[in-house]
C-alpha cells in the first residue's frame, strides 16, 4: 500500500508536468512533487524500522521510485545513450532506497546509522541528475 501511494504520487507529479508543459512555475502540483520525493526517501527507513519486514522495506524502497519516475524516465528518452544514461541514474537510486530500508529494518543502531547514510547518499544521487 505505501509503495503504491508513492507511485500515485509520483503518477500524478508526472501528468500534471505533461498538462503543464506550457505553464511557467510550480504552482499547487510542485508541492505534490515534493510531498513524493520526502516520501520515497523517508518510506523505506520507517516502514523498516516500525516493520522490521526486510522484504516490505526493500520493495519500498526500490520500486516506487523506479515505477514512478524511473520507468517514465527510460521509456521517453530517446537514443541509446539517453537510455544509458537514464539507466545509469535510476538503477543506483533504486538500490540504494533498497538498501535503506533492508538496513532499517534490522532495527539496531548501527545499522539505523547506515540506513540514514544511504538516505543521504540517494538525495546525493538524486540532486547529481538535475540539469
Amino acid at each position: 500500500m505505501v509503495s503504491a501511494a508513492i507511485i500515485l504520487l509520483w503518477g500524478i507529479v508526472f501528468i500534471t508536468h505533461l498538462w503543464q508543459e506550457g505553464i511557467q512555475g510550480a504552482g499547487v502540483w510542485g508541492y505534490v512533487s515534493y510531498i513524493a520525493l520526502l516520501a520515497t526517501i523517508i518510506a523505506p527507513a520507517a516502514y523498516g524500522w516500525y516493520s522490521r519486514d526486510t522484504t516490505g522495506a526493500i520493495i519500498i524502497g526500490a520500486l516506487p521510485f523506479l515505477l514512478g519516475v524511473g520507468v517514465p524516465g527510460i521509456i521517453s528518452s530517446s537514443g541509446q545513450t539517453d537510455l544509458f544514461s537514464a539507466v545509469a541514474y535510476f538503477l543506483p537510486l533504486s538500490l540504494a532506497g533498497g538498501l535503506e530500508g533492508y538496513f532499517a529494518a534490522k532495527k539496531t543502531p548501527g545499522y539505523l546509522v547506515i540506513s540514514l547514510l544511504l538516505a543521504v547518499i540517494w538525495v546525493g544521487i538524486f540532486l547529481s541528475g538535475i540539469h
